[in-house]
Parts: structure tokens; sequence; C-alpha cells
């Protein structure tokens, strides 16, 4: 493999500085590394022989170390160069080193600084659950009308005004957790004129007396008429709410309980597995004691379901007749088509009626298509 050519950089700059015991390591040597380490890395590219320093020649641990990668980079720049030299084989002087180390546990105090006003802030904060942001919302939105529109006018004297708890609902974007919320807000005060009312509280009167009774009743249906409101409101909810889709049971839950006879040795006859039943659209199934072939029909997309001992979800073309002949008619449904099977019931004499959907012991279950 031809070896690369040099590029222009390689024949300015040359290779990466390296020091051995051997080398110049006069003033000049140094600065000719550092504008190599300018041109070539970045703040981020000195973090790792930044963290190996602190780790080899200061001591530091892994969670020492997990502080200093919280601090930005450029905190490091004052002897990042001057690192990364060391660790190419320069030799400092020990008051040197210091230096250095003394700057990296200065930058890992600020590190500590940074973590604990990071982990502060986590301990403060405050999580708002959804009943109380329903709260607030409704604090700040129906129950502000309220208070300004209602509240207010009574100590102007005008107990006439209209609010229509319904309209402010669906103005404010309220839902149904707001209804109980609300009613809960404001239901204390309308009991407390009721009482003032109805003189049963003395306290209440003493409160309310400066309002005629006449008065008392218009601001009783004020708030009658707000309650009315909300439970128009509950009921427009409840007809919102789509219904909960029920999630289906796998076949094998679905017959696990089902009663059916799995081999009839006279009458040479298997039942086909329960599973294959569920989803199926058409199911044929013979009854060894009372001789009756069942036939049963769904044109539902979810198939037939099996609820316990029954077959459920089939339609009011199922049909079931008593066989004269079983020995003739059943080895044909198991074995022809459905446009032939449905000749085959234009031969059946006996009275045909519609099944109960039960499975027994007693039942073969034929086949299932």
């Amino acid at each position: 493999m031809a070896k690369r050519g040099a590029t222009l950089e390689d024949k300015y700059y040359g290779d990466e500085p390296w020091f051995t015991a051997d080398s110049s390591m006069e003033g000049s040597d140094w600065q000719i590394a550092a504008n190599w380490y300018n041109y070539f890395y970045k703040n981020k590219d000195y973090l790792p022989i930044i963290y190996k320093f602190a780790e080899t020649e200061m001591g530091y641990d892994k969670k020492k170390i997990s502080v200093l990668k919280k601090v930005k980079d450029w905190e490091f720049m004052p002897v990042q160069k001057s690192i990364k030299i060391f660790s190419r084989g320069w030799l400092y002087t020990q008051e040197q080193l210091q230096r250095f180390k003394d700057h990296i546990d200065g930058v890992y105090k600020k590190g500590l600084e940074i973590k604990q006003e990071k982990d502060a802030a986590k301990k403060n904060v405050v999580t708002i659950t959804p009943a109380e942001r329903t709260r607030r919302k409704v604090m700040d939105t129906i129950y502000a009308d309220w208070d300004s529109e209602i509240v207010e006018a009574w100590f102007d004297g005008d107990y006439t005004k209209k609010f229509s708890c319904y309209n402010r609902f669906k103005m404010h974007g309220l839902k149904s957790n707001a209804i109980n919320i609300f009613k809960g807000m404001i239901e204390e005060e309308y009991y407390s004129i009721k009482e003032a009312y109805d003189k049963t509280c003395d306290q209440c009167i003493e409160a309310y007396d400066h309002i005629g009774k006449g008065d008392k009743r218009k601001i009783m249906k004020q708030f009658e008429d707000c309650f009315a409101d909300l439970e128009r409101l509950r009921d427009s909810f409840k007809a919102q709410r789509a219904p909960r889709a029920l999630k289906p049971k796998s076949s094998d839950k679905q017959v696990e309980r089902l009663q059916f006879c799995k081999e009839d040795v006279n009458a040479k006859l298997v039942s086909i597995n329960p599973v294959l039943i569920p989803g199926k659209r058409k199911l044929f199934v013979y009854n060894t004691k009372n001789k009756k072939l069942i036939e049963f029909v769904t044109s539902s997309t979810n198939g037939f379901i099996v609820s316990g001992t029954s077959i459920k979800n089939f339609d009011e073309t199922s049909r079931q007749a008593t066989l004269r002949k079983p020995d003739v008619i059943i080895p044909d449904v198991l074995n022809r088509t459905e446009k032939q099977i449905e000749k085959l019931w234009g031969t059946i004499t006996t009275k045909i009626n519609k099944p109960t959907g039960r499975i027994n012991s007693d039942c073969i279950l034929l086949r299932a298509i």
C-alpha cells in the first residue's frame, strides 16, 4: 500500500511534538509545541488528558473527575496546553506542576458549586399534580369571572345579573374534572345564604342581615341556576365520552370453560380444537344425543365470541335441525364446499329453527370456517 504523501500542514507544522530525556527543552521548543496544539486542537480535545492528569498526578477518583466534567471546557484554558505538553514528555519544575494542580483544584471547586446548585434545584422542584393544575385554572378563569361579575354586583346592590356556567366552561376550555372543583368553591356561600334565608343559623342571619329576604332569594336563584348548568355540563361530558374499548380475550381464554365432546367413538367423530372458533364466521356442531346439526353464522367482522359454555355474536340466519340420517349428512358437512352444504340443507325434511348458542358435553365441534 502506497504511503500517503505529506500534507502542507505536515510540512509546515511537522508531527505532534514528543519529548525525551535527550530532547532539547528550551523555551522556543515549548513554544513550537504550543503552536502545534493551537493549530490542531480545540478546547474539548484537551479534556481527556486533563482528566488523566488529575487522576494520576493529583489522586482524583471517579467521583471527583465527574465533578470536573460539569465545568465548561474553557475553564481549563490557562493550563490545558501545558498539561498536554507534559503528557508528551516535557519536564516541568515542581513549582510549575503545582500551579497546574492549583488551577485544576480551583476548577473543581467551581464544578462542586455547580453540582450543589443543580442538586438543590432538583430538591426545590415543585411537582404540580393534575388536580392542582385544574384547580388553578378554575381559579383563574370561571371563578375569577364569578367573583368579578356576580359577587361584585352584590356589593353594588345588583342581584339580577345573569351568569351562564355552561357557556363559561366552554369558553375557558374546562373539562369535566373542573365541575366539582368549581362547585366546591361556591356552594359554601350558597348554603350560608340559604341558612340566613331559612333562619336556621344565627351567624348567617347576622352576616347577611343587610340583604333583604327577596334579594336573598335572587342570590340563591343565581347559585341554583349555576348548579343546574353544572349538572347539564356533567351530562354533556358523559355523552361525549368515548366508550372504553374492551380488550378482546385470547382464544385460549375464551374457550377454557367450554363444555364439548372431544370424541364420540360410536359416531366416529372427533371435535376440532375449540381455539379455532373465536373470530370465525361459520361453525358446524353436531349433538350426538338428540342428533341435531347446528350451523352458526355471523356477519360480524370480529367473528364468533365464546363466553363460558356458549357461542356468542351469531346471526339470526343461524339454524339447527334434527338429522334422520346423520351418517349420510355429516361427512358432507365435513368435506363439501359452503355452496354444496347450502344445497344440503334443502334436503333436510325435519323442522329447522334457531339455535340457542349453548354447547354441552354431547356436542361435537365439526368444522369452523
